[in-house]
């Protein structure tokens, strides 16, 4: 199969996938889709939320109810899981060929994003009241939500998986799973926490359960997601071709994957650490063969020449330099809870320096191709994501590795470096909403442009006293534009 263009430029070269909305059908009226649901605007608001909360947590002791809960589950949660939601399925109708009317892509997808942050709210608000069945219910809508999600892709990609880049959705099916099993694990954490009448054993299992939850979640949905999409997203940021080999270097490193992140988690559960260990280090090697080899192999073909490119590197840098870090941790760690401690201070150097930066490539490429407009238009918007951009990187990543030092050495967190750390965050939202906003608008003025010189009255070329047997007599309505 040939394969598909790339609507990044004009004339670009052929690439790993076509990222547009519009499906490889007819191009009838029958098939055109419609205005598409806003649904990004709801991560927007997390992510402005998100650094609300984090700007608040890291910078006061006891403000924010269950600080430590609420500013992982604000990352986790409420902007990378309405981002997984909202660009899983978008992937789907591009590599899929879903047609425009396709319901399980957009009303359905729509549906699942409006009932999962209904319930996240309530759940917010429970664990916010430690209210525990409050929790349990908002945990098993979460699960119910992603359970749909992920019986959705699987059922609309079910015909398709031989296509060579649609198998990368199995990652997509794998990842909602794992945190189908993370909502049944906070189920028990729950009553573990606020249930006074918890059974003993419970109790007892609590930090390994933790442990547990935060590995199906962070490595399982999250982890899985950025593998999978990395696969093809990174070539087309690089507007290269995919490495030959990355395909089936990706189906086939995904049940090893899958495997270890079940091992490590079953470990936790047991409290035996070095089995986390050396679950985590089996993701590494599956990360390494199925993700890493093939970005490298298009990183060397093309280059690194933008803020998406090189903040995405940075961001599978960071990844890579946490993983490591926690099974090092898990391996000389004692017990679940010593493991905990551990870890504590990575989770935000993790959160940003990884998944934060991820996401904020992602965008700054997404962005303006989903908008549109035409080549010049799009190039408005990517000039402002461009503004600054080495400094911004640099700034960013630079305060990131003095956090990681002071990590290291035991030191504690110094708020100045993490003041850098979110202004730089801030700067990339703020640039992120200009750049859409003048896209948008500049798209609309040369929308305007078009149609007026497309619909200039043909009468008023001709004189007004001109006879009427002097109009053309081949048929045609000059009333009317010929389009």
């Amino acid at each position: 199969m040939a394969e598909p263009r790339s609507l990044s430029e004009p004339g670009s070269r052929v690439t790993s996938m076509d990222i547009s909305d519009r499906p490889a059908t007819s191009r009838s009226k029958k098939n055109t889709p419609g205005r598409l649901a806003r649904t990004d605007r709801i991560t927007t608001a997390w992510l402005v939320a998100a650094l609300a909360v984090m700007a608040v947590g890291l910078s006061t002791k006891n403000v924010l109810p269950q600080p430590l809960w609420t500013m992982i589950h604000v990352v986790t949660l409420a902007v990378l899981s309405n981002a997984i939601m909202q660009w899983t399925w978008f992937f789907a109708r591009a590599l899929l060929h879903l047609p425009a009317q396709d319901k399980r892509a957009g009303r359905d997808a729509t549906a699942r994003t409006i009932a999962f942050n209904v319930v996240l709210i309530g759940l917010v608000a429970a664990m916010w009241t430690a209210n525990v069945w409050g929790t349990v219910a908002g945990a098993t809508g979460i699960g119910v939500v992603i359970a749909w999600h992920g019986l959705a892709l699987l059922l609309a990609s079910r015909t398709k998986l031989g296509n060579r880049f649609a198998v990368v959705l199995r990652y997509y099916v794998a990842s909602a799973a794992f945190l189908v099993l993370g909502c049944v694990l906070a189920g028990f954490l729950t009553v573990a926490m606020f249930d006074a009448d918890a059974p003993a054993w419970l109790l007892e299992a609590r930090e390994g359960i933790t442990v547990a939850h935060a590995l199906v979640n962070v490595c399982g949905w999250v982890g899985l997601t950025i593998a999978g999409t990395l696969v093809t997203l990174w070539p087309t940021i690089l507007r290269t071709k995919m490495d030959a080999g990355a395909p089936a270097r990706a189906v086939a490193a995904l049940p090893w994957m899958s495997a270890a992140i079940l091992v490590a988690a079953t470990c936790a559960i047991i409290e035996w650490m070095p089995g986390v260990g050396i679950g985590l280090l089996g993701l590494a090697a599956g990360l390494a063969f199925g993700v890493s080899v093939p970005m490298i192999a298009s990183a060397r073909a093309k280059g690194l020449s933008n803020y998406a490119t090189w903040t995405m590197a940075a961001a599978f840098i960071w990844i890579t330099v946490g993983l490591g870090a926690v099974a090092f941790h898990a391996f000389t760690s004692m017990s679940a809870s010593a493991l905990r401690a551990a870890n504590l201070p990575w989770l935000p150097i993790i959160g940003a320096g990884g998944l934060g930066q991820i996401l904020m490539a992602a965008l700054a490429y997404l962005m303006p191709v989903v908008i549109g407009g035409g080549p010049a238009v799009m190039r408005q918007g990517m000039a402002i994501l461009e503004f600054a951009a080495p400094t911004r990187v640099m700034l960013r990543n630079a305060a990131l590795a003095l956090l990681t030092a002071s990590a290291i050495s035991g030191a504690g967190s110094l708020t100045a470096w993490w003041v850098i750390v979110l202004a730089c965050f801030a700067a990339d939202v703020a640039a992120l909403a200009i750049a859409g906003i003048r896209q948008v608008r500049t798209g609309r003025t040369a929308k305007r442009v078009i149609s007026a010189r497309l619909h200039v009255p043909t009468q008023a070329a001709v004189p007004p006293n001109a006879s009427n047997s002097s109009a053309p007599t081949n048929g045609v309505n000059n009333d009317q534009p010929n389009l």
